[in-house]
């Protein structure tokens, strides 16, 4: 018991005792530091006396113990390093664990690692200085940290902002950045940079460069250009970085001396049809190469080789104008005639009335010529190397002025014996005129004729006219004409001759130089405006007036307009306006007048117009219209029948230019004109209603009032093609003996085609079952159609854009094989081309019929069993209409066959709420039901339906009245109405409880569908008066009549005459009697 009670006490000693010992409260945990820096190990534990440290099994010399120890041991228990040493000779670094003890015992805590981190200042793997990657390439910019420890990790800076991953950009785990499909933002200046504990280390920067290939902003375009231009060839290169332009010649040499390039731009002086070819720009930089090409055309602008002259004609003579115009292209020549429609152009072997084109176009005709084609005659050349223009003035006129008298006779004194000339000369640029001279004593005497073969050899008349007297006496004083007479007129002038012995010799005197041909300078309705020049032989200090004459048709002589005139220049007054006027000058000196000038070019008066327009005003619109102001830029088709033009003014017009006129001629000569009116530096238009696949050439002439301008040059393109107008006609089918169909066709003119027709579509129809064949030509032979069925056929023409209508259905019957012989089938003659012609099919009709005939049948018997049930025998009168809940119908409503609601018109009278319109007669609508036909009393019910399902809507077709026949004599051959009729209604049309107005009055017609027009008759009540459409009967219950079986018209007509009597008893007193007894 006693060593029992001993060993317990020493068992509870020693838990005592193990309760005493220290507890490790906080272990150590293990640290990376970096060198040189503090550090601490925490320790902590109770009842602890004191706390010990060790490294790697050695005890920790602390400050306490030494104190230039840098380990200090804080009064906690934990050691703390002033700074973390990594020497040789003492080095931190270990593993570590803290002793807690007391005297009841000591207790080891977990161990702790120190670590000094360590990084080094040199990357292993460092990016390049300058990267250069193309747009879409992938990049990698490589980078390898330095060492230490812990492994440090790499972030990458883009333009000192941190690189983030993206489903592009990615930093791998060994460090380097890899950037897909490169753009051109990613170029930027990018660090690799490393850190751990210790710090961080970034590498030298990397510039990245990503480089946009070469790219056009803007490419050189074709040109067509006129010979002797300044070209300039675009080409706008664009790119990262910038790409070097370099221009050459695919087909030639480069026009040294006269090639240039300017801001990338190819400029070519002076350019002639050497020039012409492929120049092509190249551009290129370090990220590629990019080449466009361009095709120079020079051509030559057309050039006039032959003007066309004036002329002035009489009436019915020939005339003919020519004008010849050079170029490469061949220009277009064109003739523009003097008329109000400024779309009256000729071309080669065209005429309009008498003006006729030549062959080469070169040549116009007026074979006998007229007042009415007097007018301004213009040649126009057009090519796409520009445009040339000559006009012509032609007059025509019924008569050419008279001769004038150049140098006449004047009044002369000579003494007896001597001798005298009197000069006279005819001028006329028309004819040539005959002169003679004629002598009277006096002016009361009568003239006689002079002449040399009756006279004494002293009378005599020289070459030029002169009347020559000698040897003069006092008998040969007198007066002398001379007369000028021609085709167009005469002209007349006298002298006095005096013989005396007091006459007194005269020196000679020298007359004036004629001046030159006048020209007209503006016309106005009452003026003309002339200037001429004076002869060239006449000095300048000579002193001379000038004498103005004119002649207009109708007048007999020349006459003076103006005799003072002091300058060469005058204004002619007082005209009159829409007068043809030619006028001549005569030079005026003290020495008498001069021979006269050429006559001017014949001039023609204004008529009344516009008083605002001045000659200043049309001089400045010619002058400006005269040359070139105006080029084509663009022409293209929009739509088959459009074109898109665009065009520019070469210089400021001002307001010179009043709109341009649009001209599209075709290869076949016809003409299109559109007025465009006003104007802009660039503008455009889109000309309408031409023709489908059509070449045209297109041109412009500038334009100011009535005057036109130089038209510009042109541009050639074919319309697109468009689909068929038209179906091809003549449709014709041919049945062969061995069995096949021919069918044959007209194929379609080129205006129908409006396109180049590629084929055919050929459909063949049988009971809705189609089948289409496509064929290159004008026919098709049919194999393998199914003898005894009726096809229709129909051809439709296709061109590129698609095809055109189907012609109108013809009917083929393919026919039994054995028996079939050549006949030809032509159109069928229908309203309605949709209606199908086949071999009746009876097998849908049969399973239709049997079951409606049933559910009719039982139905039927039903409606009487309940009616009888519902009707007292004794009652004589027809009970009130079914279906007159006015909330299921409404009023003046009803809803025919086809389940469609039409509204029913109130009658004249009464009101109408009550009462409705009166139904009409079969003439005025046909009837939507079908009529029964009349029983006996005794004969058995037949089932009927109210609803027509298998007849037309009419038995008579057409306009004719005549009932319709089959196309041919096949008894078997039948309307496949199927393919028309409507779906039969849902119910019959309901009765309404409307009753009828003052004015019911009962019609007798036949029912159209009762037999064919062989049903009995029966009372409608109607409005004869009234011109009223209205609606088919409403259905009313049928009862009992005495001696015979209801039927339907007996009942619709006692219903409704008993609602006559009920409404309007003492007014109708003997109303309509029934027709079904």
């Amino acid at each position: 018991m006693k060593g029992l009670l001993s060993l317990l006490l020493l068992v509870v000693a020693g838990v005592a005792e193990e309760d005493l010992a220290p507890i490790i409260k906080e272990h150590p945990s293990s640290i990376v530091t970096p060198r040189n820096e503090p550090a601490t190990l925490n320790c902590a534990a109770a009842r602890a006396s004191r706390i010990t440290w060790f490294r790697d099994g050695e005890e920790v010399v602390t400050s306490s113990q030494d104190p230039r120890s840098h380990r200090v041991f804080l009064p906690s228990g934990s050691l703390f390093f002033l700074r973390v040493s990594t020497g040789k000779r003492d080095s931190d670094a270990g593993t570590y664990w803290c002793v807690a003890s007391n005297k009841y015992g000591s207790v080891q805590s977990r161990n702790a690692t120190l670590t000094v981190a360590t990084l080094s200042s040199e990357f292993q793997r460092e990016p390049e200085p300058l990267v250069k990657a193309r747009v879409g390439e992938s990049v990698t910019l490589s980078c390898r940290p330095p060492k230490g420890f812990p492994t440090p990790d790499i972030v990458w800076l883009r333009n000192k902002q941190e690189v983030t991953n993206s489903s592009r950009v990615t930093v791998t785990s060994a460090g380097d950045l890899v950037i897909d499909e490169a753009v051109k933002e990613d170029s930027a200046n990018y660090v690799c940079r490393a850190h751990n504990v210790v710090g961080a280390r970034e590498a030298r920067p990397s510039k990245l460069t990503v480089m946009t290939p070469p790219w056009f902003e803007e490419r050189p375009a074709n040109l067509t250009v006129v010979s002797g231009t300044v070209v300039e060839l675009a080409c706008g290169g664009r790119g990262s970085p910038m790409p070097q332009v370099t221009w050459r010649r695919l087909d030639g040499k480069m026009p040294l001396g006269r090639a240039m390039i300017e801001d990338q731009r190819l400029i070519l002086q002076q350019v002639s049809a050497i020039d012409s070819g492929v120049y092509v720009c190249e551009i290129e930089s370090e990220a590629g190469v990019a080449t466009a090409t361009a095709t120079l055309t020079v051509v030559d602008a057309p050039k006039l080789i032959q003007r066309p002259q004036d002329h002035l004609v009489l009436e019915g003579d020939p005339v003919q104008l020519s004008c010849s115009v050079e170029g490469d292209p061949e220009p277009l020549l064109l003739w523009r005639l003097p008329t109000e429609s400024r779309s009256t152009l000729l071309l080669a072997t065209q005429s309009n009335g008498n003006a006729n084109i030549a062959e080469n176009g070169q040549a116009l005709f007026l074979n006998k010529s007229a007042t009415d084609d007097t007018g301004l005659y213009k040649c126009w050349g057009v090519s796409n190397g520009g445009g040339v223009s000559a006009q012509a003035q032609i007059i025509v006129v019924k008569a050419h002025p008279p001769p004038v008298i150049g140098i006449g006779p004047k009044d002369q004194t000579v003494a007896p014996g001597g001798g005298v000339t009197f000069p006279c000369e005819g001028v006329s640029e028309s004819a040539e005129p005959t002169l003679t001279w004629w002598f009277r004593p006096a002016a009361h005497l009568p003239s006689r004729r002079l002449s040399e073969s009756t006279e004494k050899p002293r009378v005599s008349i020289a070459e030029n006219g002169a009347l020559i007297l000698r040897e003069l006496s006092v008998d040969d004083a007198g007066i002398y004409k001379c007369v000028a007479e021609a085709s167009t007129g005469k002209v007349e002038q006298e002298a006095i001759l005096r013989v005396s012995k007091d006459a007194v010799a005269k020196l000679p005197s020298y007359l004036p130089a004629p001046p030159s041909k006048p020209r007209v300078m503006a016309v106005t309705e009452t003026s003309v405006y002339l200037s001429w020049l004076p002869n060239s032989h006449v000095a300048n200090s000579t002193s001379q007036g000038y004498v103005v004459e004119h002649w207009r048709l109708g007048w007999e002589e020349w006459r003076i307009a103006d005799a003072t005139v002091e300058q060469e220049s005058c204004v002619v007054m007082h005209l009159t306006p829409g007068q043809t006027y030619t006028f001549l000058i005569r030079a005026v000196n003290g020495s008498g007048t001069s021979f006269p000038s050429p006559w001017s070019d014949p001039v023609t008066t204004h008529d009344p117009e516009d008083d605002s327009i001045t000659a200043a005003d049309i001089r400045h619109a010619q002058r400006r219209l005269s040359r070139s102001i105006l080029t084509l830029v663009n022409a293209s088709a929009v739509t088959p029948d459009s074109v898109f033009l665009k065009w520019e003014f070469l210089t400021p017009v001002e307001d010179s230019v009043e709109g341009v006129l649009a001209y599209a001629v075709s290869v076949k000569g016809s003409i299109h004109l559109t007025t465009v009116y006003g104007f802009t530096t660039q503008s455009s238009y889109t000309m309408q209603d031409l023709h489908p696949n059509t070449a045209y050439t297109f041109f412009l002439v500038p334009f100011w009032r009535k005057l036109e301008g130089t038209p510009s040059n042109s541009h050639s393109l074919t319309t697109p093609e468009d689909v068929p107008v038209a179906a091809p006609s003549d449709v014709r089918v041919t049945l062969r003996e061995d069995g096949s169909t021919l069918i044959t066709w007209t194929p379609l003119s080129t205006e129908e085609a409006r396109g180049k027709v590629i084929g055919y579509h050929v459909t063949l129809t049988h009971n809705g079952t189609h089948i289409t064949e496509t064929v290159p030509s004008a026919w098709l032979e049919a194999r393998g159609l199914t003898n005894g069925r009726l096809y229709t056929v129909r051809v439709a023409a296709i061109t590129g854009a698609g095809h055109g209508p189907f012609s109108a259905p013809l009917l083929m019957d393919a026919g039994p094989g054995n028996t079939q012989t050549y006949h030809d089938v032509h159109a069928v003659n229908s309203d309605d081309p949709n209606v199908i012609f086949a071999q009746a099919q009876t097998g849908w009709l049969i399973y239709l019929l049997i079951p409606l005939v049933i559910v009719m049948f039982f139905a039927t018997l039903f409606y009487i069993r309940r009616l009888h049930q519902k009707t007292p025998p004794s009652i004589q009168h027809p009970p009130p209409t079914v279906y007159q809940d006015p909330s299921i119908y409404p009023a003046h409503h009803s809803v025919n066959m086809y389940s469609e609601q039409k509204l029913w018109r109130p009658g004249a009278s009464g009101d109408s709420s009550m009462s409705s319109g009166l139904p009409p007669c079969p003439d005025q609508m046909p009837n939507e039901y079908a009529e029964p036909r009349l029983q006996q009393a005794n004969e058995t019910a037949e089932p009927y339906a109210t609803t027509a399902l298998l007849v037309p809507a009419s038995p008579r077709l057409g306009r004719n009245g005549g009932y319709w026949r089959g196309p041919h004599q096949d008894p078997n051959l039948h309307v496949n109405w199927n393919a028309f009729i409507p779906p039969p209604p849902v119910f019959a049309q309901p009765a309404t409880n409307q009753e009828h107005p003052s004015n019911c009055r009962m019609c007798i017609a036949t029912s159209q569908y009762d037999n064919v027009g062989s049903s009995q008759q029966y009372n409608k009540p109607c409005d004869a008066a009234s011109d009223h459409t209205y609606e088919p009967y409403s259905q009313v219950a049928p009862v009992n009549v005495r001696d015979k079986f209801p039927t339907f018209n007996s009942l619709q007509a006692k219903g409704r005459q008993k609602a006559c009597d009920e409404t309007h008893s003492a007014e109708n007193k003997n109303p309509p009697h029934s027709n079904t007894h």
